[in-house]
């Protein structure tokens, strides 16, 4: 009994085989419910796939239309459609009949366009790639109707904006890859229905802007990478919107300075800022209040020469800080200290052996309990002094490293600016040095400005930082920044040239006693108001007069003026301060004579009689014509009749042409 049992399952079994072997489409393999046509050259989708299919691998072929051609597969649950040469999809029917559709790839084809209704019927579908395409457009409700989709996957494409409509049934969706693409701006709420969203990768795009309420409804997404963008500044309103956030990236973006609060108050427990050539300086508390970060990555930022010893207020979790191949030539002990097990990497910066190396020194030979770790210890090497370049840090002897030195001024080199009147002008001093020193600015004209003494167009920021508004000439020259503890100073030298605004003033038309005058260049909107200045040129001791313009104006008319005589001419901004006009170009004229006024008013005239005199000739013109023309239209309208009766009466007897009253008359 066992055995014919087992003899009926072997038939059952073979029977399956052969019939499996059987429907399986030629070039195509079949392994249970796997059917796998990958690179098989076909130009259509093949006609006898078994009806329980439930993964078709079609990619790496010829297909170039899927109308009418993918079968009725009702357990197909993956379909690969990658590399082919697909160019467009239609509008629906496509799919319609894979109603237990999970995972769709139609990646690397030659579709520009997805319709409404291209997806019509994948209810059920999960995972939807379109990567490395030629998408350009997308239909707002392309999406609809999707509601179990998990993954979005559209790397690689052409895309330029994300409308809002496209996520509205996308409130499972977990994860959302846009990552090289040309998204440029990030609008308000785009992302308000993805409730669920996990990971965001918006990363390789072109987006300069980012909405204070671009991430709203992101209440879930735990990882953000934005890096390899145009992104100018750290868009610290938007983050704080995702309260779970923990992974960001920021990567490749040309932002020159990390300011206090740029990253403050949300949960992010891992940053990246690395390979950014523009990257500066990183200033205190731009980590603040941060009570869940952990790993913070600021590597390879070449131009990255200064890190505040505060920049991290209120971080205790911090564990890694990866500073590597920098620009720092100095590390304050503050950055890190008193915090759990940081590990730490600072090789391939130019380090400066001195007394701000001796932290490092004792963490790297354990001469105290430090909780700080450093990677790749063996490559810190000194760069500065020239004596001790290239030598490892860890042998230098502590007995030879100062405990106390003179300040050192962060890129102390001098420099010379160059700048317009109206500007405005930053200038930014750090120093380290132990103890630390303290900073003051020395300004051209030898006063020194301090926190203290700050007026309305110079004031100094947390000592290290001067700031100059509406420059004038006279704020040429030289600025120093100097740094000073009880080792030493330190100067830096700054040169200010402010040089005129772009802006020239030319007569466009010269009357007797009026000139007309406009102004252009550049440089025409700098000032809420100008003045235009005139008086005589041949008057000693004449003051100007003045008539106030504002900076919408490109001309104006002066009147009033004395006939054949030169003036000069100028437009000017008034220096409040010293109750002076700044002249800031200047023209002279010559008016007519007063007989030109009379000329212009005969010539005038004439022309004026001469113009009415020509009229009346033209008229008196059309009304001959007129009448010669309606007199020619009434004799070739009525001669002619004539003539033709006269001709017809030549004919008649002449019996006929006697009066009826002549019969009486011969009675």
């Amino acid at each position: 009994m066992v055995s014919w049992i087992f003899l009926a399952f072997c038939v059952l079994l073979l029977t399956s085989v052969i019939s499996s072997h059987i429907s399986c489409p030629l070039h195509c393999d079949c392994v249970q419910r796997m059917v796998n046509c990958t690179s098989r050259g076909l130009h259509k989708i093949p006609d006898n796939i078994p009806l329980h299919t439930e993964l078709l691998f079609l990619s790496e072929n010829r297909l170039t239309n899927l109308v009418k051609q993918i079968p009725f597969l009702p357990r197909l649950l993956d379909l690969n459609l990658s590399t082919n040469q697909i160019k467009q999809l239609g509008r629906g029917s496509i799919f319609q009949n894979l109603t237990e559709l999970r995972l769709l790839d139609l990646s690397n084809n030659k579709f520009r366009t997805l319709f409404n209704g291209v997806f019509r019927g994948l209810y059920k579908l999960e995972t939807l790639i379109i990567t490395n395409g030629h998408l350009k457009f997308i239909d707002e409700h392309v999406f609809d109707d999707m509601s179990n989709l998990k993954h979005l996957n559209l790397r690689e494409n052409s895309i330029h904006s994300m409308p809002v409509e496209w996520f509205y049934d996308m409130m499972n969706l977990v994860i959302l890859e846009l990552d090289n693409n040309e998204i440029y701006y990030l609008n308000s709420g785009t992302f308000t229905s993805l409730n669920n969203l996990r990971h965001l990768s918006l990363s390789h795009n072109r987006i300069r802007g980012i909405s204070e309420k671009a991430f709203l409804g992101l209440r879930n997404l735990t990882t953000l990478l934005l890096n390899h963008n145009n992104i100018a500044e750290v868009p610290t309103v938007a983050l704080q919107s995702m309260k779970r956030l923990k992974v960001f990236f920021l990567d490749a973006n040309p932002i020159p300075k990390l300011v206090t609060d740029d990253f403050t108050l949300f949960s992010v427990k891992e940053i990246s800022l690395s390979n950014t050539t523009t990257l500066q300086m990183i200033d205190r508390g731009a980590f603040r209040d941060l009570g869940n970060l952990e790993k913070v990555y600021l590597h390879n930022n070449p131009s990255l020469h200064y890190v505040d010893p505060h920049a991290f207020i209120n971080v205790p979790k911090l564990r890694v800080l990866l500073l590597h191949k920098n620009n720092l030539s100095v590390l304050s002990y503050e950055t890190v200290y008193e915090r759990p097990a940081v590990q730490l990497t600072m090789y391939d910066n130019p380090l400066l052996c001195d007394c701000n190396v001796r932290w490092i020194q004792k963490a790297l030979n354990k001469k105290e309990n430090s909780s700080i770790h450093f990677l790749n210890s063996d490559q810190l090497k000194c760069s500065q002094p020239q004596i001790l370049r290239s030598f490892p840090l860890k042998a230098l002897s502590l007995a030879s490293i100062p405990e106390q030195c003179e300040p050192v001024l962060v890129d102390s080199r001098n420099e010379t600016v160059d700048t317009k009147m109206g500007d405005s002008q930053i200038f930014e001093c750090r120093a380290f040095g132990i103890p630390p020193p303290k900073i003051h600015w020395i300004v051209p004209s030898g006063s020194v400005v301090n926190e203290s003494n700050n007026d309305l167009r110079i004031q100094i920021k947390h000592s290290n930082i001067l700031l100059l508004y509406h420059l004038k000439p006279k704020d040429s020259g030289i600025y120093q920044c100097v740094a000073e503890n009880n080792m030493g100073v330190a100067i830096k030298n700054t040169v200010l040239q402010v040089g005129s605004v772009d802006i020239g003033l030319f007569p466009q038309r010269v009357s007797s006693t009026f000139v007309t005058v406009v102004w252009n260049g550049t440089a025409r909107n700098n000032f809420p108001e100008y003045d235009i200045l005139y008086k005589t040129d041949n008057r000693p001791g004449e003051q100007y007069q003045t008539v106030t313009v504002s900076y919408v104006y490109r001309s104006y008319t002066i009147n009033n003026l004395e006939p054949d005589t030169s003036y000069k001419l100028c437009i000017a901004v008034k220096d409040k301060e010293e109750e002076k006009y700044i002249k800031l170009s200047c023209t002279h004229v010559h008016t007519r004579d007063a007989s030109f006024i009379m000329q212009g008013i005969y010539t005038t005239s004439n022309v004026a009689v001469a113009v009415v005199l020509g009229i009346v000739a033209a008229m008196l013109c059309i009304v001959c014509l007129v009448s010669m023309a309606a007199k020619k239209y009434r004799q070739r309208h009525y001669e002619t009749p004539e003539k033709s009766l006269i001709t017809d009466m030549a004919h008649v007897p002449p019996e006929n042409l006697n009066s009826p009253l002549m019969p009486r008359v011969g009675s």
